[in-house]
């Protein structure tokens, strides 16, 4: 079978490798269907990815369908169109326990810790498969289940409910995630970022402003919008020192600041800055279980799983769907390589 690996910085090779065999009664094969490109595939296919180095297939958001079930599985037959969860923790520790495999001290990721998704075919565990929704018509769609399940984990991390305004800086695939997500939870959204196609998006999606990061006046204006406040939860889904001094100064009291971005980087904020308005400051990591509240919400018609992709390109034009997604020229958003 045919897979994509990332060989050298920058190179892509389409390679043949043992079609995957049922070893385990719980595990499942499916026919990947298709594989969008996240960040982290980009860091790695530039090699500067901390960890993760070529030769390596990538692929960790994916969807396609059900060809073999281990004599066990009872959940998903063959046949299913599925996407697939790629978290998965050691299953003993307080955290696997508690139901957030993700905060696992020895989490995996599949594409990143273990070999990707980005083949044909691929082997997973009966309890990372999950059946679409029939409303989704395009199968190829399975593959952007996973980022939108990173906005769920955001906005349940935040606390976002209804009526509440949620700031996100960064209109990216994630950015625009979280938005989504807080709007299917009754809230309203506030967008930052640098590219103007990207915060006309945000507003063509429902986004109740959004804002370059350079406007001068970008934090009287947020102020303006929330009675003078600020918002209920502020969102970093960039990860840069400055953005996270900014979701701590311009959050409401009482409020919520979420993590998503990584960065490093030492920041200018203080426990006092904290103190004073008895902030929750959390971190929020891929997902815990996550995919059955997006696949809900898709099946109940509140979000649209086509909002994420902008451009598709063929396995054997992946070099072309890496470049893109480097470059990110303008009305780029998200690159999806089918099969």
């Amino acid at each position: 079978m045919k897979a994509v690996e990332i060989s050298d910085t920058r190179l892509v090779t389409i390679i043949d490798k043992d079609e995957p065999k049922i070893e385990q009664p719980d595990d499942v094969i499916v026919k990947i269907k298709s594989v969008s490109i996240c960040g982290t595939d980009v860091h790695t296919f530039q090699n500067e990815h901390p960890f993760v180095k070529p030769p390596v297939v990538v692929g960790h958001e994916c969807g396609g369908e059900v060809v073999e079930c281990g004599s066990s599985v009872s959940s998903i037959t063959v046949g299913d169109r599925v996407a697939i969860d790629p978290v998965f923790g050691c299953g003993t520790c307080r955290a696997c326990k508690s139901g957030r495999a993700n905060a696992c001290a020895d989490v995996k990721c599949r594409g990143v810790h273990v070999e990707g998704a980005m083949q044909e075919y691929f082997r997973i565990r009966e309890c990372d498969v999950h059946k679409l929704p029939e409303s989704v018509v395009d199968l190829e769609l399975g593959a952007v289940v996973e980022p939108m399940a990173i906005g769920a984990q955001a906005c349940w991390r935040g606390n976002v409910s209804q009526d509440q305004v949620v700031l996100v800086f960064g209109a990216g695939p994630i950015g625009v995630a979280v938005m989504l997500n807080a709007h299917c939870l009754g809230a309203r959204s506030i967008v930052i970022d640098m590219k103007e196609d990207r915060l006309q998006r945000a507003r063509d999606f429902g986004a109740l402003a959004a804002f370059s990061a350079t406007d001068p006046d970008l934090k009287a204006k947020v102020l303006d919008l929330t009675d003078g406040e600020g918002p209920h939860v502020t969102c970093d889904a960039v990860g840069h020192p400055r953005i996270f001094e900014q979701c701590i100064d311009l959050v409401a009291p009482a409020g919520h600041v979420v993590l998503l971005g990584m960065d490093g980087q030492p920041n200018n904020v203080t426990e006092l800055q904290i103190f004073k308005k008895e902030m929750s400051v959390v971190g929020s990591r891929m997902n815990s279980n996550m995919f059955p509240t997006i696949l809900e919400r898709v099946a109940a018609g509140q979000m649209k799983l086509e909002n994420m992709v902008s451009h598709r390109f063929p396995i054997d034009q992946a070099t072309d769907a890496f470049t893109m997604a480097v470059e990110q020229p303008e009305g780029f958003l998200k690159a999806m390589v089918t099969f």
